[in-house]
């Protein structure tokens, strides 16, 4: 899996963030809340969270192998002292297929390790697929909400989940035990006749 980190947003990270909030697929499948905003706004509120909103919101740059930007993640909805948060990312477009599992677990562990955010609320509009499958969140999902966001002139519904530590632990047992099924069954069909 490709290397991925994160690094506090600053403000040279401003344009490559406000161009990804303004793209066509983000806005579809997140929000199109920077299409209603003039970009000195969007800016200037980008610098607002960088100097004054870091106990309810931090963004931070998800960083590739050679430190060039792959996305944003941030966090809102902190509650400090319940330890819980609400993540979102939004990875760039030459670089969703390549990036965007390796920048998911990279910010959620850095929130659960650097951050000690013991619970993560996770949401997802249904119809965005890029890193679920529509079974596969309706799988997760403990809440729906039919008419949750209105984005690109739609209605959507959004698909909430919370994740606890053990949960994380349970999946990551999980795609482990499915790797070493995947291997045994590679192992015994490439295995000499005798």
């Amino acid at each position: 899996m490709s290397s991925v980190t994160l690094r506090h947003f600053t403000e040279a990270d401003i344009p490559l963030r406000s161009g990804l909030l303004l793209e066509s697929r983000f806005q579809a499948n997140l929000t199109d809340a920077a299409a209603i905003t003039g970009d000195d706004a969007l800016d200037a509120n980008q610098r607002h969270c960088i100097a004054k909103e870091h106990h309810t919101k931090q963004i931070y740059t998800l960083c590739g192998p050679r430190e060039q930007v792959v996305g944003f993640a941030w966090i809102t909805s902190i509650d400090w002292r319940a330890q819980v948060c609400e993540i979102s990312y939004g990875i760039l477009p030459r670089y969703r297929g390549l990036y965007g599992a390796a920048a998911i677990t990279a910010a959620h562990t850095y929130i659960r390790l650097e951050l000690n955010m013991q619970v993560t609320i996770n949401q997802v509009l249904e119809h965005n697929t890029m890193m679920h499958s529509a079974e596969g969140l309706a799988a997760q999902r403990q809440v729906r909400t039919r008419y949750d966001s209105y984005t690109v002139g739609e209605w959507r519904a959004a698909s909430y989940w919370s994740e606890t530590e053990e949960d994380v632990r349970a999946h990551l047992r999980q795609a482990e035990e499915r790797r070493r099924r995947i291997a045994d069954r590679i192992r015994t069909m490439t295995r000499p006749a005798s």
